[in-house]
């Protein structure tokens, strides 16, 4: 049995690694958070930015392809952020690095896996007991002489642990200019303020074109607008 963790980039997935490297002493793969590679070479999970392969061609590493078909028998968590803030956090802009955001929706929808469940950077962010649902969900053993924590101690740590998540995301994410909401973590919406209405309209229509009715559903708590109808010209502007 293998856990899968999937989410595009700037997903909350250094948050994770965090809390799960202090919990369970353990390492997650990636580079060094808490554990280094030479103290502890296993992970706790497998993780990718694009399952299905649909912007990068990987077979192993942070990008890996998973085969859907593949994880009867796998645990299969898929994290989501407001696709309007990967929209312009992760992708630029850009409808080509998006697909991910799209492809990881897809491999979900499509896991034959019976132990999948969707959670929501909100939530990782701002409920610990969600932190919590989601690391119980992995079955990540803990390390010799650890347990697994309870609900009382994530609590009890939650905020000195944001506060360290975010000083060494800060560092290591020095050159994407660390985070932006280190001061209100909970603003989730603070990229996507300075979208025009046409770059609004331009990702949602990608979206609502790309994903099935089921998987749009996915994004309600997002407040999809109603189905667009898609100028022509778009097909053209949609390329970039």
């Amino acid at each position: 049995m293998v856990s899968y963790v999937v989410s595009a980039p700037r997903s909350g997935m250094n948050w994770l690694r965090f809390c799960v490297e202090h919990f369970y002493g353990v390492r997650t793969p990636g580079k060094t958070s808490l554990i280094d590679r030479q103290d502890d070479p296993s992970v706790a999970f497998l993780r990718s930015h694009d399952a299905l392969n649909w912007t990068r061609k990987r077979e192993i590493g942070l990008w890996r392809y998973i085969d859907p078909a593949g994880t009867a028998n796998d645990r299969v968590a898929l994290v989501l952020r407001d696709p309007l803030e990967t929209y312009v956090r992760m992708s630029k802009k850009s409808l080509l690095r998006f697909r991910c955001y799209v492809s990881n929706i897809r491999f979900y929808s499509d896991a034959v896996s019976p132990q999948k469940r969707v959670f929501y950077y909100d939530d990782l962010v701002a409920q610990p007991v969600a932190m919590l649902e989601l690391m119980q969900f992995l079955d990540i053993a803990p390390a010799p002489g650890r347990t697994a924590p309870s609900l009382d101690r994530v609590r009890a740590e939650w905020d000195e642990l944001g506060a360290r998540s975010r000083a060494q995301y800060d560092v290591r994410q020095a050159v994407g200019g660390g985070s932006k909401t280190r001061e209100n973590p909970t603003d989730f919406r603070y990229h996507q303020r300075a979208l025009t209405d046409w770059h609004r309209d331009r990702a949602w229509r990608f979206l609502q074109r790309r994903l099935r009715p089921d998987e749009m559903a996915l994004l309600a708590r997002y407040g999809p607008p109603a189905p667009m109808r898609r100028p022509l010209l778009s097909y053209v502007t949609d390329l970039y």
